[in-house]
């Protein structure tokens, strides 16, 4: 079913693409000419070819990150260098 969809959806855009590919002059509804203010016909501009690029550089694997030391207990100071309690009044250290 999704293949089904995607389908359609490749299909719609590939014919919107081809009519927009395909259309060159601008027309009014009733089929007559455009003109700008100096009376010349307007037309699209035409589609640009792009370059095809050649296939993305490889880029190098990076070195692997040095592992980081685990942190050890320490105790917990305030500004003032007094330490930290917990409201129980227990002394509070770092978690690791």
């Amino acid at each position: 079913m999704k293949k089904l969809l995607s389908v359609a959806i490749a299909a719609a855009f590939a014919a919107t693409s081809f009519s927009a590919f395909a259309q060159k002059d601008v027309a009014t509804k009733s089929g007559g000419e455009v003109t700008n203010k100096s009376g010349q016909a307007v037309t699209t501009k035409p589609v640009k070819e792009r370059q095809k690029q050649g296939p993305m550089p490889k880029m190098p694997k990076q070195a692997e990150a040095p592992k980081k030391e685990p942190m050890q207990k320490s105790n917990v100071m305030t500004k003032d260098g007094k330490a930290v309690t917990t409201k129980s009044g227990g002394d509070v250290s770092s978690k690791k």
